[in-house]
């Protein structure tokens, strides 16, 4: 028997930020299988705001976070969590 276990467990840290990650709402996305189109228009939101904001490329404004909320089903929590992996 080898002292080396290739089997590693490993949880994932998550980490509260004061910000919307848009990393968050592409996995909501992901989980209840909308495209972006669709889940924009659940959130009430303009389908290329929210492309740009699930993809990081503007400022997400903290006055969406209700919207996201009704739209993906998340709670506000969700969306304000950093998860960080190993590599």
């Amino acid at each position: 028997m080898s002292y080396f276990d290739p089997i590693v467990r490993y949880q994932p840290k998550i980490e509260e930020v004061d910000f919307i990650v848009p990393e968050r709402i592409r996995e909501a996305c992901r989980y209840r299988g909308y495209t972006y189109k669709e889940a924009a228009k659940l959130c009430g939101i303009p389908e290329r705001k929210f492309g740009r904001m699930a993809n990081g490329h503007t400022e997400i404004p903290d006055n969406y976070i209700f919207n996201l909320m009704k739209g993906l089903g998340f709670p506000k929590k969700f969306f304000y969590q950093i998860k960080w992996e190993r590599v």
